[in-house]
């Protein structure tokens, strides 16, 4: 199978409001074949504006109508979005939710109604929702602790920079984490908090550590890149450029650190294709078809010795890969491996 390509992840969130925005299909009124399909995100991050137009993309080639919301990470803001897309008869709804246990009554009247509420890269603690395509967010916070405890041998003082408190994405890479640093008691934790995913956050953030912690930070764990991003950028600005960093998700800004040894590495969370396949997911359940509800995305490493590859997927053959990305979609739903798209390290199916 051709290397496939992965898109850039431009940030653009000031693009989007919170209002509702049909986008996809064009004007498919009068189409009855057409799915109207709801989505709510928490916001627009890097991943998510990635994964946004690879849900375009797969929308445009399977004749489906896209309602786009972004919550701005208010669950109150997330759970009206829902609830008026319920109220509008969409054929199925995609959440990216902000809290895990959050949106219950909105599930609860989602399937009553029957439409199919599916929750993609961040899970609902609710066993009515009809679909759930998720990272293994566990595994891909032991792959970069476990990346950072062999860089420093073992040993040292860390700072980890977690994603929104409460948010499933949050709560697995945690888990994972810890799992690592307990067969490593000579890594201490001077500190731990949440930026929310969000670059200018992290920078304030780092800057109070470095400002309480001085030269004692041996390294920065971050749930994301663009924490990490955030974290590098603070450090720079400090004079520190000796601080190791490892992050998550892989966007195009993280994988040039990977490549200039600002990072260590990062796990690729191509927000295109897990975004793609749940809107796949979500279309099957609402044309009543057999699908695998429960798909899971597996994180590959990503260092110096793939990263080239990785940015040749991300940068240099983006439309080509959005070219195909319903047929690349099809075809991992059909394999088990939603994730696989060609990276150094994947294993064909």
């Amino acid at each position: 199978m051709r290397l496939i390509t992965k898109i850039a992840a431009i940030a653009s969130a000031g693009a989007l409001g919170v209002g509702l925005t049909a986008c996809g299909a064009g004007d498919t009124s009068g189409d009855k074949d057409t799915k109207r399909i709801g989505v709510s995100v928490y916001d627009m991050s890097s991943f998510i504006t990635a994964g946004k137009d690879g849900m375009e993309a797969y929308a445009k080639d399977n004749n489906i109508e896209l309602v786009w919301n972004s919550a701005n990470l208010d669950v109150a803001t997330q759970a009206n979005q829902v609830d008026s897309m319920v109220n509008q008869g969409v054929d199925a709804i995609i959440v990216v939710p902000i809290q895990a246990d959050s949106l219950g009554p909105q599930v609860a009247t989602a399937k009553s109604k029957g439409i199919p509420l599916v929750a993609v890269n961040a899970a609902l603690n609710n066993p009515d929702v009809a679909g759930s395509v998720q990272p293994d967010d566990v595994a891909a916070g032991m792959q970069e602790m476990q990346m950072m405890a062999d860089h420093l041998g073992g040993k040292g003082n860390i700072v980890i920079l977690q994603g929104p408190l409460g948010q499933s994405g949050e709560l697995d890479r945690s888990k994972g984490i810890e799992q690592v640093l307990a067969k490593y008691p000579e890594i201490k934790v001077l500190a731990k908090d949440t930026a929310n995913w969000k670059r200018d956050e992290a920078v304030n953030k780092m800057k109070n550590w470095i400002s309480g912690f001085g030269p004692q930070i041996n390294a920065v764990v971050s749930e994301n890149d663009d924490m990490g991003l955030g974290a590098l950028q603070a450090l720079k600005e400090s004079g520190r450029t000796d601080v190791p960093i490892v992050g998550i998700d892989g966007i195009e800004d993280g994988l040039n650190a990977v490549k200039s040894g600002e990072f260590i590495g990062t796990s690729l969370q191509n927000g295109t294709v897990e975004l793609s396949a749940g809107l796949a997911v979500a279309n099957a359940l609402a044309k009543k078809e057999q699908v695998n509800t429960k798909p899971v995305y597996k994180m590959p490493a990503i260092t110096k010795d793939n990263v080239d590859v990785a940015i040749q997927h991300v940068v240099t053959e983006r439309q080509k890969f959005l070219d195909g990305l319903s047929e690349l979609t099809t075809q991992n739903l059909k394999t088990g491996d939603i994730a696989y798209e060609g990276i150094p390290g994947q294993t064909q199916p």
